[in-house]
C-alpha cells in the first residue's frame, strides 16, 4: 500500500495543478493499483478508472476502500471506450499508456473517441513517454518495420517506436511539433506541456476544442 498511497508522482503533480477545477467527473485511462485514482478521489473528484485486467480493477476498488474512498472500477479496454457522451470533465491518461497504443492514426482514433466523452472544453492530460535520446534513422525504422511484418506484430510501426527492456512497447516522442499535430487533429488544443527532468513520463494537459 505505501506506493498506491504515496500519490502523484512530480509530472502528474504539474498537470493536475493546472486543472482549474478539482471537482466533477474523471475518466482515468490505466487503473493500475489505485495510486492515481485514491489521489484524485481524496481530492474531490468523483473517480471512473478502468483496466483491461480484472484483478487490477478489483485490487484498486480493495485499495480505495482501505483508503476510506469510494472509486468506480470498470474493466475495458482504452480503444474500446463505452460511456455516454459528456460523461467526463477530465479524462486522465496514466502514466506512459499514451504512448502504449501502436501507431499514430490509432493513438489519433482513441483521442478522439475520448474526447466524444467530455463535457465541451473538457480537459485530457495525457501523459507519455519522452526520450530525445531515441534515435529515429531510417536504418533502425526500416529494421523495426521488418521485424513487425515477420512476426505478424506491430504493422503501424514507426520512427520513435521502442521495446522498452525488451519487453514493453513505448513510442517514445520527442518533438513538441509532432505532438502538437496529433492532439490537434484527435480535436484538441495544447495549454501546457511538462518535461520533468529526471523522468521519461512528460505529460501534455488538453482542451477540448471542437
Amino acid at each position: 500500500m505505501d506506493f498506491v498511497d504515496s500519490g502523484l508522482l512530480s509530472g502528474e503533480k504539474e498537470l493536475f495543478a493546472e486543472l482549474e477545477s478539482k471537482k466533477g467527473n474523471l475518466l482515468l485511462l490505466g487503473l493500475g493499483g489505485g495510486r492515481e485514482a485514491i489521489f484524485f478521489a481524496k481530492s474531490g473528484f468523483r473517480v471512473t478508472g478502468i483496466d483491461f485486467v480484472k484483478e487490477m480493477v478489483d485490487k484498486s476498488m480493495a485499495h480505495a476502500r482501505e483508503s476510506n474512498v469510494e472509486i468506480q472500477g470498470v474493466v475495458q479496454d482504452i480503444s474500446q471506450l463505452d460511456f455516454p457522451h459528456g460523461s467526463f470533465d477530465v479524462i486522465w491518461f496514466s502514466c506512459s499508456i499514451y504512448s502504449s497504443v501502436p501507431g499514430r492514426k490509432k493513438r489519433i482514433e482513441m483521442l478522439a473517441r475520448a474526447k466524444q466523452l467530455l463535457v465541451p472544453e473538457g480537459r485530457v492530460a495525457c501523459l507519455f513517454y519522452w526520450n530525445p535520446s531515441v534515435r529515429h534513422g531510417n536504418k533502425r525504422w526500416v529494421a523495426g518495420k521488418l521485424l513487425s511484418w515477420l512476426t505478424l506484430g506491430n504493422f503501424s510501426c514507426e520512427k520513435g517506436d521502442i521495446l522498452k527492456n525488451n519487453q514493453e512497447f513505448l513510442h517514445a516522442f520527442s518533438n513538441q511539433d509532432d505532438l502538437h499535430a496529433e492532439f490537434a487533429e484527435a480535436g484538441f488544443e495544447v495549454l501546457r506541456f511538462v518535461f520533468p527532468d529526471a523522468s521519461h513520463n512528460a505529460g501534455a494537459l488538453l482542451r477540448k476544442i471542437h
